[in-house]
């Protein structure tokens, strides 16, 4: 399988490869909100490729790229097997990942919450606004927060379609060379 570089610049690649195409397309729709929509695919793309990698899974450089903030993805990495189809599947797993995420800033928020009412600080519910926020942001936006999905579920699909491309050309070399 290729390593954090490689899947670094097959994503790199890949969203420079496809912001023309999506450009394209979108000035058949919507001429004026192209280069808004091109830039959200295309910076989805990135972050999910880089920050959101299938290699979240296990602890490897694209763990590491989280820094302090780390650990917030050993649960995930107890939970989900390394290159199961909750990791590395096309759409369920980017999908997921963000669910995932969701659900981490939704905890931190109540437990900062939490903490803080402890000491008698009233703080207010983060996590309702930032859930509103989303929900209003999806509903007010929806085809800039497809190209965001789009995006970002693209971005994982480079890495799954190397590490797929990958595996398959070793098994077909292997049986090649009996």
């Amino acid at each position: 399988m290729p390593d954090a570089t490689t899947h670094d610049r097959i994503t790199l690649i890949s969203g420079i490869a496809l912001a023309p195409l999506v450009y394209g397309g979108l000035t058949v729709v919507a001429a004026d909100a192209a280069a808004l929509g091109t830039s959200l695919f295309t910076i989805a793309h990135m972050v999910s490729g880089v920050l959101f990698s299938p290699d979240l899974d296990i602890d490897s450089a694209i763990h590491r790229r989280w820094g302090i903030l780390s650990w917030i993805w050993r649960p995930y990495m107890w939970i989900i097997p390394h290159r199961h189809f909750w990791s590395h599947s096309l759409v369920v797993a980017p999908l997921l990942k963000l669910i995932y995420f969701y659900g981490v800033l939704v905890g931190a928020f109540l437990g900062v919450s939490w903490c803080l009412a402890q000491l008698g600080v009233v703080v207010r519910d983060y996590h309702v606004i930032m859930t509103r926020a989303i929900i209003e942001g999806i509903a007010g936006n929806p085809h800039q927060a497809g190209l965001l999905i789009g995006g970002f579920i693209t971005g994982n699909a480079a890495h799954t379609i190397a590490d797929w491309a990958s595996t398959t050309g070793k098994r077909l070399w292997r049986r090649w060379q009996r």
